[in-house]
């Protein structure tokens, strides 16, 4: 029997915390942080979920492509992000999409643009709907005749393998499971291992320039792209497939980071690798935060490129169940398809022991070592991390991230004042304390990329108007700080606001105008991106 996906959180139905787990993290967030829901942690039934009637319905030609049924609008309304989160549990569904479009092909994709375009429906791609900044949510306004979600699983295939240039051709719906199994056959990897790897999809990683579970060199899907098809309203466009070139600004790069709202990628060559066969993993613990980011800034600048170099926090380590909240956590790892990595991990631990850090347990005796102590209690905390949400929301409790850049110089006082704006912005919206924490999602020569998260209780009648204005003050703070807003999620609806505060104002009016000319009605995904700056406003 075929596993439906949840509405109303992370992964399948039957899948999620289990009930010990569940009860640690409530116990712990009550016991240590104080923080204890007031909601009713139900799940909203289907049949209690109200929906308005279509507004529209596909014309004959394309009515084998789509579908009305109550549970697939229901199922497309909503990514993964906290107000999403929030939402779903008011079954708040009156945004739901009118037709979900699943096309097999190219032509399928560009008839479907072209009936969107002449009803004046607007039309919202997706991929595995784990956008956690609002990016498959159907709110659209400007008067559309209705919404018509383009999900993108049925281009599902790896389409070619040249292991001679260890490249791959792959359609853009293609899951991170379904593309790994297609390549194992062939001795490669993709190796782009996001959170969100087993439902999100190659096309989302591009559109939203997706930084992989690895924390130094090709982490980013921008290093791995070597072509790209995308098909717009205005028509197809495919960029050569060569491995770099210097004829002028890259057409790749326009379709990487753009979110749905220029086209739809269809396909793409990527780059690819051998299959490791040695690994390594070690975990260091230090007194605190900074003193551990020391370490990590001398292994990023001595050119050994781990496969996994982050820091954790006591809050985080605590909160997960994964430390007592006494030390920060490093875990490092370095993984290879050709030769031992030992030397490797050498020289990273004299890093790690020169900057005060303590093994959490010996890599050389035990090649599990990672699997146990603090470093193995992360590692399962992590894996169980995007069902907490689902549990922790209809309790009342905000638990959410945000993610940022930032160089090393100026480091040390972003991490303090991020996090100092961060407690005031939960004591100021919800008159009650919350418990922040930060890690290292990747780590660079020049500067780490601090991932905060933070838990909070809030009023369940006004928990989405206290998340927006916490999440308001810390985007604020990041900015005024010197840092970056997004690191590897995107931009998406949550954070569009600030978009127009990180990019040259010049550069927005190009992407207005690449928008106008490729999207003239305005019907793709309107709202993410480019919204504030289209129509253009120069003349």
């Amino acid at each position: 029997m075929t596993k439906r996906l949840k509405y109303w959180g992370w992964g399948y139905e039957g899948d999620g915390l289990a009930a010990s787990d569940r009860d640690a993290l409530l116990d712990t967030l009550a016991a240590r942080y104080g923080l204890v829901g007031s909601g009713t942690g139900a799940i909203p039934r289907l049949d209690d979920i109200p929906l308005s009637p279509p507004r529209l319905a596909p014309p004959a030609s394309l009515a084998p492509l789509c579908t009305q049924e109550p549970y697939e609008r229901i199922l497309h309304s909503f990514g993964q992000s906290q107000p999403d989160s929030i939402r779903i549990f008011a079954r708040d569904f009156a945004h739901a999409p009118d037709v979900i479009a699943y096309p097999r092909n190219e032509a399928d994709v560009a008839a479907l643009l072209d009936w969107t375009g002449e009803e004046g429906a607007a039309l919202i791609p997706f991929g595995g709907g784990s956008s956690v900044v609002g990016g498959v949510t159907p709110d659209v306004a400007g008067g559309f005749a209705g919404v018509v979600t383009l999900d993108m699983s049925r281009m599902n295939r790896v389409l070619e393998v040249d292991t001679l240039s260890r490249a791959a051709r792959i359609q853009g719906g293609a899951r991170g499971p379904e593309l790994e199994a297609a390549l194992k056959p062939h001795g490669v990897t993709l190796r782009h291992f996001p959170q969100s790897f087993q439902h999100s999809t190659l096309g989302g990683w591009i559109a939203t320039r997706s930084g992989g579970h690895f924390a130094t060199l090709y982490t980013h899907i921008d290093d791995l792209v070597e072509n790209v098809t995308m098909v717009t309203p205005a028509g197809r466009m495919e960029s050569r497939r060569l491995p770099g070139s210097g004829a002028g600004p890259s057409p790749d790069r326009l379709a990487i980071g753009s979110e749905g709202s220029l086209g739809i990628i269809t396909e793409a060559w990527v780059r690819v690798q051998g299959r490791v066969r040695f690994k390594a993993t070690a975990g260091f613990r230090f007194p605190d935060f900074v003193q551990a980011s020391g370490a990590v800034r001398a292994i990023a600048q001595a050119g050994l490129y781990p496969a996994n170099v982050r820091i954790v926090d006591g809050v985080e380590l605590a909160v997960n169940g994964a430390g007592d909240g006494s030390f920060t956590l490093m875990v490092i790892s370095f993984e290879s398809a050709d030769r031992p990595v030992d030397a490797w991990m050498d020289l990273a631990e004299e890093c790690a022991l020169d900057q005060g850090g303590v093994a959490d347990a010996d890599w050389r005796s035990d090649p599990n070592a990672h699997l146990t102590g603090a470093a193995g209690a992360w590692r399962e905390a992590f894996i169980r991390m995007p069902y907490n949400r689902e549990a922790l929301t209809p309790l009342g409790i905000i638990s959410d991230t945000f993610e940022s850049a930032i160089t090393w110089d100026r480091f040390e006082s972003f991490y303090h004042n991020v996090r100092m704006a961060s407690q005031d912005a939960i004591r100021e919206a919800t008159g009650r304390e919350g418990a922040v924490s930060c890690r290292f999602s990747h780590a660079y020569p020049d500067g780490p990329a601090p991932y905060f998260a933070f838990h909070c209780a809030a009023d369940p009648g006004s928990m989405l108007e206290q998340w927006w204005e916490i999440k308001r003050a810390v985007s604020d703070a990041v900015i005024d700080h010197g840092g970056t807003i997004t690191h590897h999620h995107a931009i998406g609806r949550d954070h569009q606001p600030w978009y127009e505060r990180q990019r040259p104002p010049l550069f927005g009016d190009v992407l207005a105008r690449a928008k106008a000319h490729l999207d003239p009605k305005g019907i793709l995904n309107p709202g993410v991106l480019v919204a504030d700056g289209y129509p253009p406003t120069t003349t």
